[in-house]
């Protein structure tokens, strides 16, 4: 009787030890005598002891650091290069069945990855096209580990750096590209100030010379109103000259018939009375001869 209340608390205490807990995130591959068996996902498991065992999986994204390390560019310049690399486990079985520490491998194969894109690129393309390194270090990547049971998200390069003499050769450089730009935009500038001032000056030349023909202008039209209205005033006034001629003339004419009249009739003895009119041309007339 002992004897079965002894096997039924080891029996409780083995099933008991048995129930596991199986976190969110997390993938558990059974094995039984050392042979897989099964997966598990999160949850309640049953693991019986010493009859079987489990391997845990983290199913999240991880965060893989590429250690620094020296690669040789295309123009014999060594750059000090390291990155880091997402990767998701997306089949627990072949990541840990098919390669004996999946994450390790992905860090040897990115270092090789990154010798052999940097290696095909000259300094000035390695520094100027990280996005473009990126992009193929994360094709090759994805391609080469897919067969482990790994997806990876993405390629980061964080430091690309080249040695101390080519950094300072490259900023004496920059700031001879940066000294040569100011004197040719300060020249550039000097240029258009000139050209700005001489056009700025023909125009005040052609504005003065326009200015001076039509003063010109105005002038010889005002000289030739002025002589048109002399002349007019001349012909007008020879005008009335020739009428006022024309009319003393017929005048004259007129007083002299009256006077041949009068001869006439004092030849005859004849009496006329005179208008005063008649007199006074008369006077004028002889008052004209004396």
């Amino acid at each position: 009787m002992s004897g079965l209340f002894t096997l039924l608390i080891i029996l409780g205490f083995a099933i008991l030890f048995s129930v596991r807990k199986i976190n969110q995130g997390e993938i558990w591959l059974k094995e039984t005598l050392g042979r897989y068996t099964s997966t598990t996902g999160p949850g309640l498991s049953f693991v019986f002891p010493w009859v079987q065992s489990i391997r845990k999986v983290d199913i999240r994204e991880q965060v893989i650091n590429v250690p620094e390390q020296q690669i040789i560019t295309k123009d014999n310049v060594a750059v000090t290069v390291d990155g880091v690399v997402y990767a998701q486990i997306t089949d627990p079985y072949k990541a840990n069945y098919d390669i004996n520490n999946v994450f390790v491998a992905v860090v040897s194969l990115a270092q090789t990855n990154l010798r052999s894109v940097l290696g095909t690129m000259e300094l000035n393309d390695t520094l100027s096209n990280r996005e473009s390194i990126n992009a193929k270090l994360l094709e090759s990547l994805d391609r080469e580990t897919a067969k482990w049971g790994i997806k990876v998200m993405r390629v980061e390069i964080k430091k690309l750096e080249p040695p101390a003499s080519v950094q300072e050769m490259m900023n004496m450089i920059k700031n001879a590209q940066s000294e040569k730009s100011a004197k040719i935009t300060q020249a550039e500038g000097y240029k258009v100030s000139q050209i700005t001032q001489a056009e700025a000056d023909k125009q005040a030349k052609i504005l003065q010379a326009e200015g001076q023909k039509e003063s010109q202008i105005l002038q010889a039209q005002w000289e030739a109103s002025a002589k048109v209205a002399i002349a007019e005033a001349n012909a007008k006034a020879l005008e009335l000259d020739a009428v006022a001629a024309q009319e003393f003339f017929k005048g004259n004419a007129v007083v002299k018939a009256q006077l041949q009249t009068i001869q006439a009739s004092l030849g005859n003895n004849t009496k006329y009375i005179l208008d005063s009119d008649i007199l006074a041309g008369v006077s004028k007339i002889f008052g004209g001869i004396k």
